[in-house]
């Protein structure tokens, strides 16, 4: 069994809800540090209840810290950044505006260790309440926009509390071949688009996310000369609360978001000159949430396919040059308006440098992206770039 493979079922038993914010932008090493800067700028203004969207911005700091103690991995990950959003002027008049959110985000705190041979791994994470958890109507309008699944931002949530997460993986090997297992309970800590949907962003607005149940399942295996890895997850939900509090009353929405499902596929393949390469395709199913009377909601549900071919074109060591292509298809969540719940349908390209030394990888990349979004009320088209930079580790804490 890959080490590699124990690692990625282990990361989605603690926080398989997620969608891997700040940690995505950096490698899964010892510690790692970074920088992005993510734009999109639309054709056309997007109606929002705050005003038509032309443009969205976020800078992003992702940093992250690990170390081995004996038997047990221990990390540490979060983020500062600041996310602005233009308004436009409508038809009917007005002023353009810029809204915006700046903070750090939660910290998340991961701890993983075999506790019955190396078969059975015992994984739990702590989030820890840095992060804003009071956000005023602009800094709500905001977090809608640069927290919707279409833009794919660095940072979509900056705080919501105190949270925990307790799981097993147990793994099974063959003589080519592993398989792995998992579940794990969690008090959840990321704002879902259901929650920005619903808030509104016409009052301060406070998110109090519910428990989860996750389940995982993986398998890794030789094919041909590369590699080859599948993982599933499922997720259920328990009540979410939201309270919007603003002229002199306080408003509370309760919702349960209805069941979760992940498939991601990777094939890492080698060839002649590349550091590394690989083909990775994930699908995600949102099913209808409930409302506060447990009522399903029509045409809140939703699908999300992606996929990524790239690599890393050089030597062992030294300079090497970064080339990839994505894709994405979100079918939206037509219940709502609201950018969150947009439908896109997207692509891009990275190109980049990456120097790997005897102990730390650099890496500077720059990922173009274009693509149709579809609200349900106005269409677009928009453009999107992102400039990132990365200092890490090359290898993992062991």
């Amino acid at each position: 069994m890959t080490r590699r493979f124990l690692v990625l079922a282990c990361a989605a038993t603690v926080g398989a809800a997620t969608a891997r914010a700040q940690e995505a932008l950096l490698p899964s090493t010892a510690w790692g540090v970074g920088t992005a800067l993510s734009a999109w700028h639309f054709s056309k203004s997007l109606p929002q209840s705050s005003g038509g969207v032309a443009d969205v911005a976020e800078f992003a700091i992702p940093f992250r810290l690990g170390s081995r103690f004996g038997r047990w991995n221990f990390d540490v990950s979060g983020a500062g950044a600041i996310g602005a959003v233009h308004l436009a002027a409508g038809a009917s008049g007005g002023e353009d505006r810029l809204i915006s959110i700046m903070g750090p985000t939660d910290l998340k705190l991961r701890v993983t260790g075999a506790i019955v041979g190396d078969a059975l791994q015992l994984t739990a994470g702590l989030n820890v309440p840095t992060g804003k958890v009071g956000l005023n109507g602009d800094e709500t309008s905001t977090l809608q926009v640069v927290g919707a699944p279409a833009l794919q931002m660095p940072v979509a949530a900056y705080g919501t509390g105190a949270g925990a997460t307790l799981g097993l993986v147990r793994a099974f090997q063959g003589d080519d071949w592993a398989f792995a297992l998992g579940a794990s309970a969690e008090q959840r800590t990321e704002y879902s688009p259901i929650a920005l949907a619903l808030s509104g962003g016409r009052a301060e607005t406070k998110v109090t996310p519910g428990t989860a149940l996750h389940v995982t399942a993986g398998l890794d295996r030789p094919l041909g000369e590369g590699r080859w890895s599948l993982l599933f997850v499922g997720d259920v939900f328990s009540k979410d609360k939201i309270r919007l509090s603003g002229g002199g009353a306080d408003q509370a929405n309760d919702f349960t978001l209805g069941p979760q499902y992940t498939l991601i596929s990777q094939l890492e393949f080698g060839g002649a000159g590349w550091r590394t390469a690989s083909f990775n395709v994930a699908a995600r199913m949102r099913s209808d949430f409930s409302d506060a009377a447990g009522v399903k909601v029509a045409n809140s549900s939703g699908t999300y396919l992606e996929g990524s071919l790239g690599g890393v074109l050089g030597g062992p060591a030294g300079a090497g040059l970064i080339i990839g292509a994505d894709a994405r298809m979100h079918s939206g969540l037509k219940f709502t308006d609201a950018l969150v719940g947009a439908a896109v349908t997207a692509a891009g390209v990275t190109l980049g440098l990456e120097r790997a030394g005897t102990s730390t990888l650099t890496r500077f990349t720059l990922h173009g992206q274009y693509g149709t979004f579809d609200t349900g009320t106005a269409q677009a088209t928009g453009m999107g770039v992102t400039l990132g930079m990365s200092v890490a580790a090359r290898r993992e804490a062991r």
